[in-house]
């Protein structure tokens, strides 16, 4: 189930994982495994260092509390925002809020079915994130897996993209 909301050009995401923080915090930050389920990253990886994403966003890393929060920059097309990931255990289980901001409203849900907004760009990556921490993912980067993908997926993943577009609809009313 994911929740989301928007308000004062704050986009939040919330998401339960069957997983435990430390293992959902390796995942989104051990470059070898984020490959896996996101993007290739590169850079300084820790506080005060840059990133970069491949083919995506770049910037700083401004907070990182192990294995509850990091904090970063967001840059990408002239513009800078501020991403914010925590995590908080349940039981078992962790609840990872994404909130990323400050960011229009226009931007979140999709342009077009080809140009994914904020709001289905970050959900379809942490249900990817899900999927990897679940084990259902097939092996190798994402980047590979999705090229070689079949037409029928990648209309399953269209059609998915403008669901959560849909959804996001609805929230910014």
């Amino acid at each position: 189930m994911t929740d989301r909301s928007y308000e004062d050009g704050k986009l939040v995401i919330r998401r339960h994982y069957k997983a435990d923080r430390e293992d959902v915090w390796d995942a989104i930050t051990t470059p070898e495994r984020l490959v896996r389920w996101f993007l290739p990253i590169s850079g300084d990886l820790r506080v005060g260092g840059r990133y970069q994403l491949e083919g995506n966003a770049g910037g700083e890393i401004v907070r990182c509390d192990r294995p509850s929060e990091i904090g970063l920059t967001w840059e990408m097309g002239g513009g800078v925002t501020e991403v914010i990931v925590r995590l908080e255990e349940e039981g078992e289980s962790t609840m990872l809020t994404l909130s990323h901001s400050p960011v229009p409203g226009e931007l979140i849900p999709n342009a077009s079915p080809t140009m994914w907004g904020l709001g289905a760009g970050w959900e379809m990556g942490l249900n990817a994130l899900e999927k990897f921490l679940s084990g259902l993912l097939p092996e190798g980067n994402a980047q590979d897996w999705i090229a070689t993908a079949s037409p029928e997926d990648l209309m399953a993943a269209g059609v998915q993209a403008q669901q959560i577009s849909d959804a996001w609809k609805e929230v910014l009313g």
